[in-house]
């Protein structure tokens, strides 16, 4: 996950942004607690989000507290109190990161691989401690991470496809969060969902990127295929398929009982993941003007030669 899933503050009222603020500096806190200093580089919105949804099911919350804060250490903050869901949450956090370098090792360039391997030490010594709470969660990302891997190796030009094992992962790791079968079905479908949400809206993000460094991204390589890439319909086709996610995430988000934070959840919804995409969306259309400025200039150059 990459934090495309956060608030939209100016509908957000103060103390429900403090609310979600706390959510985070506890789910920081526990990862600094549970995998050292480091780990707090693993935080995200996403995995905010999940610890939400968690604790939004719930009867009883654990409480908030005023803690110290490692940016600010002079002022304490509120922060959510150690509970389960926070450490689930963290220990997907270093499960999923520890595959993520592992990924970055097989595809990216020079530099990205030098990154990962410096880190991988960290990873792996933070995904042997997680591994050993949640071990389901472990071999849910490993399986879904090799999937993806033969995905992006073949000749498959679905997005459909190419979506699939980052929706079957948070699928399955969403379930993990009740054991009441009717409600794991429920989340089951919004994890699917929020899956496919987070891997189109990072491979839109990313275009631009991947399209000079040749890394995988299935909506450039479904648009080379058949010609010349345009990158304006590139973005358009893309944008549609996160548009009509974020629809389909909406209905299944209703079928939650949730028992508290539904405001928060109700505006990271219903307001946050479509702003995700227009800030997405307004990136990329600053990145193609500043690019056919250069052309222009290039051009220019050329003529006068």
């Amino acid at each position: 996950m990459f934090g495309y899933i956060k608030p939209f503050k100016p509908e957000m009222k103060m103390k429900e942004f403090d609310t979600y603020k706390a959510v985070y500096c506890g789910l920081c806190k526990q990862l600094g607690k549970g995998y050292g200093p480091f780990a707090r580089m693993t935080l995200s919105y996403d995995f905010t989000f999940l610890a939400m949804i968690s604790l939004s099911l719930q009867q009883k919350c654990g409480g908030f507290r005023l803690e110290k804060c490692m940016v600010n250490p002079l002022k304490k903050k509120p922060c959510l109190m150690a509970c389960d869901d926070l450490t689930f949450s963290a220990s997907t956090a270093m499960i999923m990161f520890y595959y993520k370098l592992k990924d970055n090792i097989l595809d990216s360039g020079l530099s990205g691989k030098i990154k990962a391997y410096a880190l991988l030490p960290f990873a792996a010594c933070a995904r042997k401690k997680a591994k050993r709470m949640h071990p389901e969660i472990d071999r849910i990302v490993g399986e879904c991470m090799a999937e993806q891997f033969a995905v992006e190796h073949s000749d498959s030009l679905s997005v459909d496809r190419a979506a699939e094992p980052s929706a079957r992962a948070l699928s399955m790791i969403f379930a993990e969060l009740s054991e009441q079968e009717t409600e794991k079905k429920v989340l089951s479908r919004l994890g699917y969902l929020v899956g496919r949400y987070v891997y189109f809206i990072d491979a839109l993000d990313d275009l631009e990127d991947d399209a000079k460094t040749g890394s995988y991204n299935i909506f450039y390589r479904r648009a080379a295929v058949q010609g010349t890439p345009d990158f304006g319909k590139i973005r358009e086709y893309a944008a549609g398929a996160v548009n009509l996610t974020v629809g389909e995430i909406a209905a299944a988000y209703e079928l939650l009982n949730i028992k508290r934070y539904k405001t928060i959840l109700d505006n990271l919804i219903y307001l946050g993941l479509h702003s995700s995409l227009k800030s997405v969306i307004e990136k990329n259309q600053k990145n193609q003007v500043s690019q056919n400025l250069a052309e222009l200039e290039s051009s220019g150059k050329e003529i006068k030669e």
